[in-house]
C-alpha cells in the first residue's frame, strides 16, 4: 500500500502555492493534450493543470491591451469598406456618449448622417472579431449601465467585453499554439480569472488522483 500524506487543503484557490508561476517556473510545465476541443491538460510536478482555453486567451488578449492603453500604445486596423451601423436614438446617443472610451482603445467611429454610424477601424489586436455584432452588444450592455462607473471602468468593461467576441467559437488551436498562450498566461500577474471573472485554470494533485482512484486509504 502506498504511504498516506498529510491532507492537502483544496487546490481550486490557491492554485500555485507560491513561485510555481515565476518564468523559471513556468518553463518546466508539459502539455499532455486538448480535451472536448476547449480544455488543455497540462502536468507541472505533481499537479495536473486543467486551463480553459477560451478563457484564457481572453485574458491574455486583454492585459495586453490595457498593458499597451496605459502606454498610450493602442493601435488601430482600418476597414475597408467600413461597416455602417444603423442605431436607434437610444442607441445612437450611447455611441455619442462613450465615444471616447471606444477611440481609447483602438476604435475609429465617426458619424454618418441621422443615427447612422461608420466604424472605419478596430483595435489591431481585434482584427478577427465581427465588429458589428459585437458593437451592437458592447452598446446593449452599456445601455445597462446606471450612470456610476467612471470613464476607466467604461474603457475596460469595453476593452473586456470586445476580447471575449474575439475568442468566442475559435476552437482551433495547435499544440505550438497553445504553449505560446500557456507561457503567456503564465507570465501574468494575475493569470487564474477571465475579465469577466470566469477561472482561466483549476488544477488537481498527484495526492488528489491517488485518493480518489483509492490508491490511498
Amino acid at each position: 500500500p502506498v504511504e498516506e500524506k498529510p491532507p492537502q487543503k483544496p487546490e481550486q484557490l490557491d492554485l500555485f502555492d507560491g513561485k510555481l508561476l515565476s518564468k523559471e517556473a513556468a518553463v518546466h510545465h508539459v502539455i499532455i493534450g486538448q480535451l472536448f476541443d476547449t480544455y488543455w491538460l497540462v502536468q507541472f510536478g505533481e499537479k495536473l493543470y486543467i486551463i480553459d482555453q477560451h478563457a484564457a486567451h481572453e485574458k491574455v488578449m486583454f492585459e495586453k491591451l490595457m498593458d499597451r492603453l496605459s502606454k498610450k500604445e493602442v493601435s488601430s486596423q482600418m476597414i475597408n469598406p467600413p461597416i455602417i451601423l444603423n442605431l436607434s436614438l437610444n442607441e445612437a446617443n450611447l455611441i455619442n456618449k462613450y465615444m471616447d472610451n471606444f477611440k481609447e482603445i483602438g476604435f475609429e467611429i465617426e458619424a454618418f448622417g441621422g443615427q447612422d454610424f461608420a466604424v472605419r477601424a478596430v483595435p489591431a489586436d481585434l482584427y478577427t472579431l465581427d465588429s458589428y455584432d459585437v458593437l451592437m452588444q458592447i452598446i446593449d450592455n452599456l445601455s445597462n449601465e446606471n450612470g456610476r462607473m467612471v470613464p476607466d471602468m467604461i474603457t475596460e468593461k469595453i476593452a473586456s467585453m470586445s476580447c471575449k467576441a474575439a475568442v468566442k467559437g475559435n476552437n482551433k488551436m495547435s499544440t505550438q499554439e497553445a504553449n505560446a498562450l500557456i507561457d503567456q498566461l503564465l507570465s501574468l500577474e494575475n493569470p487564474y480569472n477571465c475579465p469577466h471573472g470566469r477561472p482561466t485554470i483549476i488544477s488537481m494533485s498527484h495526492y488528489e488522483l491517488d485518493k480518489k482512484f483509492k490508491r490511498i486509504v
